[in-house]
């Protein structure tokens, strides 16, 4: 929202006949300009809005006070301000309204800071009612499109809440509505088992985001939006976690049962509980997700909490499961967090990545996608006067590797002495080709005065095999003088290289070349059934109109590589495979090859660049028509066609006539008619990312681009990003 559309928001607020909306407008078309062209003008134009922006101020404040339905209502509102941001309470008894609105800003193109421009006319409206046995509450929030509420009602043995969306897509609604009711005491299912909640989710036109849902459990407010009985006074945040969760898309619809199991629990209160929602997108289903929130402890002892939830995605194929310690505690003292994720794709970019609490610093899962995680740690729930610890660690295993790290710190700070330590490790494990890289950091301060006493640190790291290398480096820090030592060890020597002839690679792929790693392709004429062949021998059976694949994973064809399954090859090489007879047409196979097994890669690009890579692995060949060829001539084809198109029917001797309506007739014909496709235009069209070196040359991936780079000079960067450069002059 730029200036100009605010000041005609706020314009259609106030009764038009205000005089000074024509100098707002005017302010805020001139604030726009000089933003657009980013000048000294813009503090100026500023200066002009707000003062316009002052003048309407009492008219704005006065029709939103006209807007309130009930006198007892908007003589309680009092007093009312209309700054920055804008929101209004009152309480009359037990009943508590309020109306807010979120204040309009622009970006300062100079230096990145906010304009403020001021609030708009209440967009949400809140209620809480307070009257001894009966407690409830509610929200609305008006959408640019439709509009969102939140109904909740506690009678003491009961408790339902109820969450609604409509909103306007393309002709029709778009539809969301969740339910749910709990009762004390629960419906007792055996061994200290009970169901106390129920409820459904039901979206009309709406698909499920398992991507935000994923970035949604961090807070709460996913699970929120699917158990809302425990919402307390987050309404507003539970609304628009919702519009994000379940946001409209024609032709789909979303739908699925919500119920809590408790184990042991008394008086609302037990030793474990979950709630669980089954949510299935339809039509298909596309998606499978199950979400909850798994709850388990003896307050104050130990008090954990998880919300998890998973999606198998039958579109893009793939799986996930994502989780995160909320409110969870030990002691009364301690705080308990992190994150958990899975992620596992049977599609043409297959991987598995599992990690507990994030990886190891600076590696990237790709192909996969994981959110951010937090580390699993411990720490003080309060701030203990004169004592701090926090305890961090992961675990995480990828497709080619295992990651494991942590890191203890601890002080104690008695006024005028203190002394605190720390102590980290990081370990990756590269499987193939394999190699292990550890760091360590460990240190220790003494501290008089608030000045250093004594201190000493440690940081050193492994790195292996092809030698063993161990190198660390110790610092000594006291009042008067510092001391530092640097060691190196080598363990072991480098393995001899292979005398190994430059045909390595060729050799490799040659090997490749046999009829195990033939597959006969389709093509086959429909008019024609073959009957089943034996296979006798290593051949490909492939049908006349059909083809042949051949795909090897020794060597990635037409891509620079100087190892081969881990083991240097002594010069960079280049396998290409072509059909070199002219009947035959070729076309490319592409297929997942691990770079760290063909490329010597720094610690950064193994880090930083992908796990496994699509690069070509083989071919397609098919054949032609020969020219002059004499093609064989079958016995001519007879078609058959039954026909359904009676229109009347003889009931029996009496030679009465049946008549059929015609949409009888109608449908008896389309139960015949072929099934015709509605619409082929291609509704979204993906490809993979090309990618570009500054030295000039397209490639299909990242690893081709980056050995070009290497080989020819220049960088290697997405297409993307070349075509859209960022410039730094001046910064």
């Amino acid at each position: 929202m730029d200036a100009r559309e605010y000041a005609a928001r706020v314009a259609s607020y106030v009764p038009p006949a205000t005089p000074t909306l024509a100098p707002l407008l005017q302010a805020a078309e001139d604030l726009d300009a000089a933003i657009a062209a980013a000048d000294a003008q813009i503090d100026a134009a500023r200066q002009q809005f707000q003062q316009a922006f002052d003048n309407i101020r009492a008219a704005l404040k006065q029709a939103i006070l006209d807007a309130v339905p009930l006198e007892e209502i908007r003589g309680a509102l009092g007093e009312l301000t209309v700054e920055r941001s804008l929101k209004l309470e009152a309480t009359l008894g037990p009943l508590y309204v309020a109306a807010t609105s979120p204040p309009v800003q622009l970006r300062d193109p100079r230096d990145g800071s906010l304009i403020t421009l001021g609030p708009l006319p209440p967009d949400a409206f809140t209620a809480r009612l307070d009257a001894g046995p009966l407690r409830g509450g509610g929200t609305l929030v008006h959408l640019p499109d439709g509009v969102s509420g939140l109904l909740t009602a506690n009678v003491g043995v009961a408790e339902v809440a109820a969450l609604a969306s409509i909103r306007k897509l393309g002709n029709g609604p778009s539809f969301l509505a969740v339910l749910s009711a709990g009762f004390t005491p629960g419906l007792q299912v055996g061994f200290g088992f009970q169901i106390n909640r129920v409820g459904g989710v039901i979206g009309i036109e709406r698909r499920l985001d398992a991507d935000i849902l994923a970035r949604r459990l961090g807070d709460g407010s996913a699970t929120a939006v699917l158990f809302p009985l425990d919402i307390a006074k987050n309404g507003r945040a539970v609304l628009d976690a919702a519009e994000g969760l379940f946001p409209p898309e024609p032709g789909s619809a979303v739908a699925g049962p919500t119920f809590r199991f408790a184990w042991l629990e008394v008086a609302g209160k037990g030793f474990a509980s979950v709630d669980l929602g089954v949510l299935l997108e339809l039509p298909g289903p596309r998606k499978i997700a199950l979400v909850g929130v798994l709850k388990a402890g003896i307050d104050p002892v130990v008090r954990l909490r998880a919300d998890f939830a998973g999606v198998i995605d039958f579109a893009q194929q793939r799986a996930t499961v994502d989780a995160t310690l909320v409110d969870s505690g030990a002691l009364g003292i301690f705080r308990i967090y992190g994150d958990l994720a899975f992620a596992s794709s049977w599609g043409p970019a297959s991987y598995t990545v599992l990690s507990l609490g994030g990886f190891y610093p600076g590696f990237r899962p790709e192909p996969a996608q994981i959110r951010p995680l937090s580390r699993l740690g411990m720490a003080p729930e309060v701030a203990l006067p004169g004592f701090r610890m926090r305890a961090e660690g992961y675990l995480a295993a990828t497709s080619n590797t295992l990651q494991i790290g942590g890191r203890l710190d601890v002080g104690v700070d008695a006024g005028i002495a203190s002394i605190s330590g720390f102590l980290g490790v990081d370990a990756l494990v590269q499987f193939t080709p394999f190699h292990i890289n550890a760091q360590i950091a460990a240190g220790l301060d003494v501290r008089f005065l608030g000045q250093t006493f004594c201190g000493v640190s440690f940081h050193g790291t492994l790195d292996g095999p092809g030698p063993v290398t161990l190198a660390g480096r110790l610092s000594v820090e006291t009042f008067f003088k510092d001391f530092d030592f640097d060691k190196t060890f080598v363990i072991g020597s480098p393995a001899p290289r292979e005398e190994i002839s430059d045909s390595r690679a060729l050799e490799a792929v040659r090997l490749q070349a046999v009829p195990d790693n033939l597959t006969a392709l389709g093509g086959a004429d429909r008019l024609v059934t073959l009957a089943p062949l034996d296979r006798t021998g290593k051949y490909a059976v492939v049908a006349p109109l059909g083809g042949v694949e051949w795909r090897q994973h020794a060597v990635p064809l037409d891509t620079p590589i100087d190892r081969v399954a881990g083991v240097p090859v002594g010069s960079v090489q280049t396998v290409t495979a072509r059909a070199t007879q002219p009947q035959l047409t070729s076309q490319q196979v592409k297929d997942r090859f691990a770079p760290g097994s063909f490329i010597t890669l720094t610690a950064a690009e193994s880090l930083n660049g992908p796990t496994y890579d699509e690069l070509p692995a083989g071919l397609q060949l098919h054949g032609a028509t020969v020219p002059g060829a004499k093609q064989p001539r079958g016995p001519a084809v007879t078609v058959l066609r039954k026909v359904r198109g009676e229109e009347e029917l003889t009931s029996g001797p009496a030679q009465g006539t049946l008549l059929f309506a015609g949409a009888l007739l109608a449908m008896v014909a389309e139960r015949d008619r072929a099934a015709a496709v509605h619409s082929s235009q291609v509704a979204v069209d993906v490809a993979p990312s090309r990618w570009v070196t500054t030295g000039g040359g397209s490639h299909d991936s990242a690893t081709q681009a980056m050995q070009a780079a290497r080989l020819g000079g220049g960088v290697a960067l997405a297409a993307a990003d070349a075509a859209r450069p960022v410039t730094l002059e001046g910064f």
